[in-house]
């Protein structure tokens, strides 16, 4: 059996240099987003949906103005801290930090990722994808604290950044997404599931 503690780690994620997190962390007002799978998709509570903000003032005045956005920009960006805890079947995302401190990471059949309390169900399970190699990511292999990766859901379907035009985007997944590249920034490594 493989060593699940050494595999596993804290870390941060961030899209284009902007800080993964739940929208509801980064913005003020009501989050409405449309799923993403079918067109036309339904509206949504996105507050607890992930995602990345990076639009200029101006972005942020035209989506207003248009009606493209529901909220209002936040605070200063922060990234959420992420537990990735190690299986045979990969890894599960549980949130160390925030509001949210507790929640694991899931998907559903509309695409949509979000931040939900653990229940009986098990959060999603994913395989993360080193892009430099094209292989599976192995944390053992890796000498420094950052790396550029993908996501692949246990479905086999790749996380994508769903466009929140013009202010930045959500995280997604469904069979025809387009794959994203994320950087992961290694926080501790060898965290047990017990550690907070």
């Amino acid at each position: 059996m493989a060593d699940h503690v050494a595999r596993s780690f804290t870390a941060t994620l961030q899209i284009a240099e902007s800080p993964v997190n739940s929208l509801d962390c980064l913005t003020t007002g009501p989050v409405t987003l449309v799923t993403p799978r079918y067109a036309p998709g339904h509206a949504f509570d996105g507050a607890r949906a992930l995602g990345m903000l990076n639009g200029t003032e101006e972005d942020w005045q035209h989506g207003k103005e248009s009606g493209l956005i529901t909220f209002d920009k936040g605070a200063t960006p922060c990234a959420l801290l992420l537990y990735f805890r190690h299986s045979d079947a990969g890894y599960r995302l549980y949130v160390r930090s925030g509001p949210h401190l507790g929640k694991s990471v899931f998907t559903n059949v509309d695409g949509q990722v979000t931040l939900r309390t653990t229940t009986s169900k098990e959060p999603s399970v994913w395989s993360l994808i080193d892009v430099q190699t094209g292989n599976a990511f192995d944390l053992t292999l890796l000498e420094d604290g950052r790396r550029e990766i993908q996501l692949i859901s246990s479905d086999g379907h790749p996380l994508e950044i769903h466009n929140l035009y013009p202010v930045g985007g959500f995280l997604a997944c469904y069979a025809q997404a387009q794959p994203c590249t994320l950087s992961l920034l290694i926080e501790q490594r060898g965290v047990d599931w017990l550690d907070t």
